[in-house]
């Protein structure tokens, strides 16, 4: 409950929307409002709804797919373009951040402000090849995994996500998805995401990255390095897995321990690179 809400914005442009939570230190952007809801948090005393400002929409077309900030979760899995991008990975990720209710509820933009270490959703999009915009109130583009790596930076200053564009991948590629959770549909302990892209038969881009085993969901570049125009087997990528996992240093909890998450990270990046690379051959 937002027992506290005394002003309501329904701006009509992205300008307006930052310039009215950038004046206010207890304002805070409403889209989907599944997480601030819960949250109830008792200073809040002004939400700019951004229902009105434009930033809705999922569009497919040669070159990529563009998704609003305030698209619902559920859109993206069910887009025809968005949902079998990269072999599905992005929607098959979706699908593990939220039961069907709260993902018809909850937008893009608001579940990666709030993701946590082993959000699905960020692991998959840190192997695609994707651009987050967000204005300040300019509007600026960044790779998405400086945006991972200087998120918490960029919510101090209040920006808002306006949009993510993800460039299309060629057609002999695939990604995959992989996840352990205490039941089939539950929110992941560990996570793994993998794309692989074929050239006369050897990968010629691998990506590889990991949620629940760091403190943000983090790309395994040594792993990728090592594995670029190789053959891939259970040995190399075991032996290559080695290099990137050993950097990584994932909090226990009542979910799993340091070294169950460190075991699951490795298990499921290999599996997530194995199924990635037949898909792509087969392509």
């Amino acid at each position: 409950m937002l027992r506290n809400v005394k002003n309501y914005h329904r701006p009509t442009t992205v300008e307006e929307a930052v310039a009215v939570v950038q004046s206010n230190p207890n304002a805070l952007y409403l889209s989907g409002g599944a997480w601030i809801v819960a949250q109830g948090d008792p200073v809040l005393e002004t939400v700019v709804d951004l229902q009105a400002a434009g930033l809705d929409g999922l569009e497919g077309s040669l070159d990529g797919v563009r998704i609003g900030a305030t698209t619902k979760l559920q859109t993206i899995i069910d887009h025809p373009d968005a949902g079998t991008l990269a072999g599905g990975i992005l929607a098959t990720a979706a699908a593990f951040t939220q039961s069907r209710t709260l993902r018809e509820q909850g937008t893009l933009g608001g579940t990666l402000i709030v993701a946590g270490p082993e959000d699905p959703l960020t692991t998959a999009l840190l192997v695609l090849d994707a651009d987050i915009r967000y204005a300040d109130p300019a509007v600026h583009t960044a790779p998405f995994p400086s945006f991972v790596a200087y998120r918490d930076r960029l919510v101090k200053t209040r920006v808002l996500l306006t949009e993510l564009w993800i460039k299309r991948p060629p057609a002999r590629s695939a990604g995959a998805f992989e996840v352990v959770g205490r039941s089939p549909k539950d929110k992941p302990i560990v996570c793994a995401a993998a794309y692989v892209a074929v050239e006369e038969g050897l990968p010629a881009d691998i990506r590889v990255a990991v949620g629940g085993a760091n403190p943000i969901p983090t790309r395994l570049h040594k792993t990728e390095h090592l594995l670029k125009g190789q053959l891939l087997t259970v040995e190399k990528i075991d032996k290559a897995l080695a290099a990137s996992l050993v950097e990584l240093k994932p909090a226990g909890d009542f979910r799993g321990s340091v070294e169950y998450r460190k075991e699951m990270a490795k298990v499921l990046s290999r599996r997530a690179l194995l199924a990635a690379w037949e898909q792509a051959r087969r392509a």
